[in-house]
Parts: structure tokens; sequence; C-alpha cells
């Protein structure tokens, strides 16, 4: 008998056309970005109304300052003469330091007294160890505002309005101080409020007489 070769039919194998390719491709883009963002919406509606814990200050603020160094800071700057209040406030990392002064004190005085509290700060929260930064970490801003009278306003047709800004910024290697009662340039404070310092106000009444008159 002869042997009856039997030949199987190999099925070919069909191939993705290169639109429905495409097509694929681009459901698979589209979907990653709308699966994220419906998990971010997800995750959001869950933690809706729960606090959020952190800090902007994590690992920085080493040393911290206490509430109990505020207050005997506080005390110890109203011992300096001619200070008639004091407010320290210690917050977002910075220590802001309030000191109102007699309205009698000269700018010399103003200034001493600037000293005198920069110095009382060094001695109880040391300038190196609180208020300048590290590689590694960031630490505190300092501020002292010492002044006559807080408000941009004359005291009196003899003693002029004072008022001294100790800064210093953490990442800054030394303190400067602002003079905030009185502009650098007069002439362009003057000129930007309108006025020159060779021109004086003249009333309304005297003006319009002038410009009538024969």
């Amino acid at each position: 008998m002869s042997e009856i070769k039997q030949t199987k039919t190999k099925k070919a194998k069909k191939r993705l056309s290169k639109s429905a390719l495409i097509l694929i491709i681009g459901s698979i883009i589209i979907a990653i970005p709308v699966i994220a963002f419906l998990t971010i919406l997800g995750v959001s509606a869950l933690q809706t109304g729960s606090p959020r814990d952190g800090s902007r200050f994590d690992a920085d603020l080493d040393p911290a300052i206490t509430n109990d160094a505020v207050s005997a800071l506080k005390t110890d700057l109203g011992s300096i003469g001619s200070v008639e209040s004091v407010d320290v406030i210690l917050s977002e990392g910075q220590l802001k330091i309030f000191i109102d002064t007699n309205d009698s004190l000269s700018e010399d005085e103003i200034d001493s007294i600037v000293t005198s509290a920069y110095n009382k700060v060094n001695s109880a929260l040391p300038i190196n160890t609180y208020f300048t930064a590290t590689d590694s970490k960031k630490m505190y801003d300092l501020q002292i505002n010492v002044y006559t009278t807080a408000e941009a306003s004359p005291i009196g047709a003899e003693n002029a309005r004072q008022y001294k800004l100790l800064h210093k910024n953490s990442m800054e290697a030394t303190y400067g101080i602002d003079d905030m009662a009185h502009p650098k340039d007069p002439a362009l404070a003057a000129e930007l409020e309108g006025l020159t310092p060779e021109t004086e106000e003249v009333p309304e009444e005297e003006a319009s007489e002038e410009g009538s008159g024969d």
C-alpha cells in the first residue's frame, strides 16, 4: 500500500493592520493620564476635611527658640533705658522685636538702643547659633524695630520721628540697619509725593488771585 501523505494546512497568522496598531497605542497614551487624574481625584476626595501635617522647616531651626527664651528676652529688653514697651514675636522662622521708646529721643539715642537690643539678643540667643544658617539647615531671621512712634507722622514741632530697623536673614553673614523714618533721597521722595524741595504748597485762594490779577 502506498502511504498517503497528509498535508496539514498551516493557518496564516493574522497581523494587526497599521490603523489598528495606531488606535491601540493612542488609547494607551490617552488612558495613562486619565487614570492618573482619576487616582489623584479619588485620593483628594478621600482626604477632604482632613488636616495636612507638615512644616517647611523640617530638619531646620535646630536648636529651636523656646517660649521661655522669648519671655526672658522680652523682660531683658524692657530694662533698657527710655524704653516704654517691648513686643517679641516668634513666628514662621522669624524673631521680630518691636521696641517703643520715649518720643523725645534723638537719632543717636535710638541707634544706641538698637545696639543694646542686638547685644542682649546675642547674649540670650547667640547669633551664630540661632540666626545663622549652615550648609544643611536654615535658621531664624532676626528683626529689631526701634522707634519713637510706629506711625509715619510728626511727633512735635522740634522732635522728628525716629525709626531704625535692624535685620538679619539667616543666610546673611552680618546684619543691616535701615532708617525707616527718613528717605535716603529727600529730593526724590518729595518728587514722588508731588512736591519738589524748592516749591511750597500754595493755597487755592491765593493761586486763583495771582492768576486773575492785573
